[in-house]
């Protein structure tokens, strides 16, 4: 991870930096989707089990996968959201219109699972659609901020995550409602719908460590703002927040499948999501940011563990060691 550091260069001269780096990590991520990650939901090989598996899966699981579907649907409008917080940065604005074409792909796949597997007919799936899309979801309806890239990307470092574990643990209920198959070997194997799955799975991995990078490469020019905006979308953190017509009955199946509780999205979501940048907790978090604005504005700061590169450091440099627990330790003068 890249580390933090105040660097000597000016407002217009970090800008122009954060602009390359992100340029650099858009071609970088492309580049690897193009090679590791290009799937079309139309030719999935697992839609052909799908019918012959639909009557196992449970009315509870057939609720969530609706209710998944209803949440990807409405991702023209993140993309739009994303595009107007992205200003006139031309890489941010081609990362959302790349980010767009994967989380399309999502929604489809539930479309087809729901409907290949006699779940519901294409006819009730499509209504559904239309009633989820007469909602508009706005960055600031759901953060209470009004959205730019530092934000959305800190924002969804924690929705994606929470996105991918929710996928890894209907996958698990799946399998386990088609009668835990294994090949030959006694290798678990993933049919139908749960096989599915994987890829927007994979997806969501993947689009959990660009809004990382992301995040990263203003940290390494700008921590103060970073930090504050992870603090901002971290506090009052849920799921997208979309009108479903099966609202209630979405929220009951999830909370009886277990994905509702407060110490596991905590746990499992919260915690390491902060934990990549170096703090041990969102009191760490919350701890760093207050502790930013009472350092010198000429101060340097490292990470604990971490060495400082790219940065001229005068005589009077002072350096100061952030620790995981979101504390300031002075090391003392460059030239100490």
């Amino acid at each position: 991870m890249a580390n933090i550091i105040s660097t000597p260069l000016t407002m217009q001269g970090k800008l122009i930096a954060i602009q390359k780096e992100m340029r650099e990590n858009y071609e970088s991520y492309f580049k690897r989707a193009a090679i590791h990650r290009m799937w079309f939901p139309d030719h999935l090989t697992q839609r052909n089990e799908m019918a012959k598996l639909g009557h196992m899966i449970t009315e509870n699981t057939k609720e969530i996968l609706l209710g998944f579907l209803g949440v990807e649907s409405v991702v023209d409008d993140y993309v739009f959201e994303g595009i107007k917080g992205a200003g006139d940065s031309i890489a941010t604005r081609e990362l959302y219109m790349q980010w767009g074409f994967e989380e399309r792909r999502h929604g489809q796949t539930f479309r087809h699972s729901l409907i290949d597997s006699g779940l519901y007919t294409q006819e009730f799936v499509d209504k559904y659609l239309d009633e989820v899309n007469e909602h508009h979801w706005t960055f600031e309806e759901q953060t209470g901020y009004e959205g730019n890239v530092l934000l959305a990307s800190a924002y969804a470092i924690f929705q994606e995550r929470h996105t991918r574990w929710n996928y890894t643990n209907i996958r698990r209920t799946l399998w386990e409602e088609y009668g835990s198959p294994r090949d030959d070997q006694g290798r678990r194997v993933d049919p139908a719908v749960a096989g599915a799955i994987r890829f927007p799975e994979t997806d969501e991995g993947a689009h959990e460590a660009n809004f990382i990078n992301i995040v990263a490469i203003h940290m390494k020019y700008l921590p103060d703002l970073a930090m504050d905006a992870l603090a901002k979308v971290s506090k009052h953190y849920t799921m997208p927040v979309v009108q479903l017509p099966n609202g209630d009955e979405f929220l009951r199946a999830i909370l009886a499948a277990g994905l509702g509780k407060a110490r596991d999205i905590m746990n499992e979501i919260m915690t390491p999501s902060i934990n990549r940048f170096g703090l041990e907790s969102r009191q760490a978090l919350k701890r760093a940011v207050n502790g930013f604005n009472s350092l010198p504005e000429d101060a340097i700061v490292k990470l604990h563990g971490k060495d400082i590169e790219g940065v001229e450091l005068s005589e009077d440099s002072k350096i100061y060691e952030l620790q995981e627990s979101g504390k300031f330790i002075l090391l003392g003068n460059s030239t100490a």
